[in-house]
């Protein structure tokens, strides 16, 4: 566990509240992602980017809703999905976890070249009831570019986005932090230029993620000399909703037929794509199953 400082995601305004922004530090959360799902250091990244863009999503939503992210690519990760709320719990997993690819013409992992071409899909899930869902064609498959890409086609809301994932050569996460910029309607070109000049300046989010040994210092670093407000303050965790009930549900929708050969074998185990979490049922607990089942 990384113990630089506890992962938070923080709301403001810039530029008298023409912009606003979110930012998130989240080393330890995709840690934890890259522990329960043992992913090479480009599963990590790739993993790590989408549950920082599910959590920046998810920041303008009420508390119980929540906001599913998936990169539907061709490349060999085979797919990636996270979910975050506004309460700053996230999850995700990558279908191929263990792919392997060679560093980039710049030098760092390839995000892109694992995704691959496809689509970037949005759900949100509101506290009515109610699923929206969203798609547009990725345009780079490096997340940041194709969250933007999604916000000015569906939402007509014009961004800027940062996401990144340092991975060490021990494979551990020396830092990951995301950062999202939204121009309100009545932001000055005044304002939107300074924006574009403090973005220039900006290196790269994983390593100042690395270097900042406060969340107050990865804020500042990322708005520089802007003229900025902190709103409010969150915590953020990974954190599953699976639960041996909820497993229980899934088991009972399969139906008499598919228990059968179940309780032949006198055990079950199923396991969270989320957490890889494991859960084990005896013939006894199936039988009960069994019973609840149609």
């Amino acid at each position: 566990m990384n113990n630089k400082y506890s992962d938070e995601l923080w709301l403001g305004t810039l530029s008298n509240g023409e912009i606003r922004w979110v930012a998130v530090g989240m080393t330890n959360t995709v840690e934890e992602a890259a522990n329960r799902h043992h992913t090479t250091p480009v599963a990590t990244a790739a993993l790590g980017r989408l549950m920082g863009a599910s959590l920046l999503l998810a920041s303008s939503m009420k508390a119980e809703e929540a906001i599913t992210l998936r990169l539907l690519g061709d490349g060999p990760l085979g797919g990636v999905v996270a979910v975050g709320n506004a309460q700053g719990e996230v999850r995700g997993y990558v279908h191929e976890p263990q792919v392997e690819l060679p560093l980039n013409p710049q030098g760092k992992l390839d995000v892109s070249g694992a995704v691959g071409a496809g689509e970037f899909v949005v759900s949100r899930s509101l506290s009515n009831g109610e699923s929206y869902t969203g798609m547009v064609p990725m345009v780079s498959g490096e997340i940041a570019d194709d969250l933007v890409h999604y916000l000015l086609n569906s939402e007509q809301v014009r961004s800027a986005a940062l996401l990144g994932v340092m991975v060490g050569k021990d494979a551990h996460v020396a830092g990951a932090a995301g950062m999202l910029f939204q121009l309100l309607p009545d932001a000055s070109e005044e304002s939107i230029q300074a924006l574009e000049t403090q973005l220039a300046r900006i290196q790269g989010i994983s390593q100042i993620a690395a270097d900042s040994s406060t969340m107050e210092e990865l804020v500042a670093q990322l708005i520089g000399d802007m003229d900025y407000r902190v709103l409010e303050k969150r915590p953020v965790q990974y954190k599953c909703t699976c639960s041996k009930e909820r497993v229980s549900e899934t088991l009972i929708s399969i139906g008499k037929e598919g228990f059968e050969d179940l309780i032949k074998d006198q055990q079950a185990e199923l396991v969270c794509h989320f957490c890889n979490e494991r859960y084990h049922f005896n013939e006894e607990e199936l039988r009960e199953l069994y019973e609840q089942s149609k």
